[in-house]
């Protein structure tokens, strides 16, 4: 699937998507106030009735945690493990169905990283385990989650973070909006800020044609405006940390498409600090299918820190 577009298509496995969520209230006929009033668990978490576990607070320096946190009024699913720093973020790829829940992605790169950094997940509200909130997600409201996750967590950084397709994105945005937070970055065949620019050189004709921002906006399951999201960190490229930047790029493009133009994803990478662009022999999920490339890179651009920003030098 492309990572510039999502809802629009998978419109069979959101249209599922939509009909297991219905019991959930999400709909609007009308676009409400960004998403911060009450909300119902989303449809994965309602079928797993009263199972899911809270997450008792305040959480131990290396204990594995894992359950619901009460953010900023609703619940998101969430999980922390390990015991070495420095503390690794990590950003899912774009959920089309309940089906799709981080927090399991990435137990594969945990088991092959045994425990020597500690890696923090969580489920975008609206996602997986986590709440359904009413109206469309706004960039800070995206931030804000992860705020709340790693504050309620314990976690004070800096992070390397970790984006996996859609994910990207979102810890792009995220590196924009707290540099003092962030060591490093690592990213898989992943959505860039970017990938606005790359949008309107093409007409706006991927995920900032006005039809996909409304499907991915209001009628998905993650209910996130991508190209507004996109704009958002791009308009704050000037607060980029000066940090390390790998970017692992799938040598089968598994049908990225032409608006992934990856001469201009490249001009990305060359901002960073250093920025290193990789073709690899994995496919696009490679969080899922290759552990053990992940946690080598995850190694490398932790490395390149030299410790300074980690405060371990």
């Amino acid at each position: 699937m492309t990572r510039t577009s999502f809802a629009w298509r998978a419109g069979v496995a959101a249209a599922i998507a939509i009909a297991l969520a219905a019991c959930s209230a999400q709909a609007s006929t009308s676009p409400p106030a960004s998403g911060r009033a009450s909300g119902t668990l989303s449809a994965s978490a309602v079928a797993a009735g009263s199972t899911l576990p809270r997450i008792e607070l305040p959480v131990d320096k290396g204990e594995t945690v894992e359950g619901l946190l009460d953010v900023g009024g609703h619940d998101i699913y969430a999980r922390c493990s390990g015991t070495g720093s420095p503390t690794v973020v990590y950003f899912t790829g774009w959920a089309p169905d309940p089906s799709k829940r981080g927090v399991d992605v990435i137990r594969a790169v945990e088991a092959v990283d045994e425990g020597r950094h500690r890696i923090c997940s969580y489920e975008r509200r609206n996602t997986g385990r986590s709440e359904t909130v009413d109206g469309t997600q706004a960039p800070d409201d995206v931030v804000a989650d992860v705020d709340g996750v790693l504050d309620a967590m314990g976690e004070n950084g800096p992070f390397v973070l970790l984006g996996a397709s859609f994910g990207g994105l979102v810890a792009g945005a995220y590196a924009v909006a707290h540099p003092d937070r962030v060591a490093a970055i690592l990213l898989l065949d992943a959505s860039t800020p970017d990938d606005y620019v790359i949008d309107e050189r093409h007409g706006f004709d991927g995920m900032c044609l006005e039809a996909n921002r409304e499907a991915d906006a209001w009628d998905s399951l993650e209910k996130l405006d991508n190209c507004l999201l996109a704009k958002w960190a791009y308009d704050r490229r000037d607060r980029e940390p000066d940090v390390p930047l790998i970017y692992l790029a799938a040598k089968d493009a598994s049908g990225r498409g032409d608006t992934a133009d990856d001469p201009l994803r490249k001009a990305f990478v060359r901002r960073w600090s250093p920025g290193i662009w990789k073709s690899v022999k994995a496919p696009h999920w490679m969080d899922e299918a290759d552990p053990l490339l992940v946690v080598k890179n995850l190694r490398q651009v932790i490395a390149m820190t030299n410790g300074a920003r980690l405060g371990t030098a």
